[in-house]
């Protein structure tokens, strides 16, 4: 079943939202120019242990996310798939992406961290904004990413809960790449860029 989570104003980091940190993956483009309605795809973000299904479900009805959160309460419910995560009004943002080379961060010659950096009409940001802070994982370039963004819109999550999974069986999935690299399977989405090995960290 489809549900769209009302995000606005949230962190994402808090115990009652939705985490998008630790083995998650954006499909964020760094265009030229940021567009007010920003919306990609994420894989494998995870459901806090506080969050309330209820505003969005009937847990009772809902037999699959019931029995997760019985069998581990105190941790996330992982969606083992995509999720679209929408900014509307989106006035300014900002991004730092650092590129792995073989399970590794890329260096230059000097032997420091490769950092790529975009800044959009920061300028902009008034008290009306509200940032949102991703601290996660990015597609291409493939590496640690580090985005914000300011809105005065509403963002909201969507996703399907048939897609959701218990967290301790996601992270100890000895065939990671159903898991942490999943998305790899969406061949018109990543096309044949990286392979399983070339991401796999372990």
């Amino acid at each position: 079943m489809k549900i769209l989570l009302d995000l606005t104003r949230e962190k994402f980091d808090d115990a009652g939202t939705v985490n998008f940190y630790d083995s998650k993956t954006i499909f964020f483009d760094a265009t030229t120019f940021l567009p007010s309605i920003v919306s990609f795809k994420v894989w494998g973000a995870g459901i806090m242990p506080d969050f309330d299904w209820t505003k969005y479900i009937d847990i009772a009805k809902e037999i699959k996310i019931k029995t997760i959160r019985q069998q581990t309460p105190g941790n996330e419910t992982t969606i083992k798939g995509f999720g679209i995560l929408t900014f509307r009004d989106v006035v300014a943002g900002k991004i730092s992406i650092s590129p792995f080379d073989n399970k590794q961060f890329l260096k230059d010659r000097k032997g420091n961290d490769v950092v790529y950096k975009r800044e959009w009409t920061l300028e902009n940001v008034d008290s009306e904004c509200y940032e949102y802070w991703l601290d996660t994982t990015i597609y291409f370039p493939y590496g640690a990413c580090d985005l914000k963004l300011y809105a005065k819109g509403e963002v909201t999550f969507e996703f399907d809960t048939n897609d959701c999974v218990n967290y301790l069986e996601y992270i100890t999935n000895p065939n990671r790449q159903e898991t942490f690299w999943g998305f790899l399977s969406d061949k018109t989405l990543t096309t044949n860029s990286y392979r399983y090995e070339d991401l796999d960290t372990k």
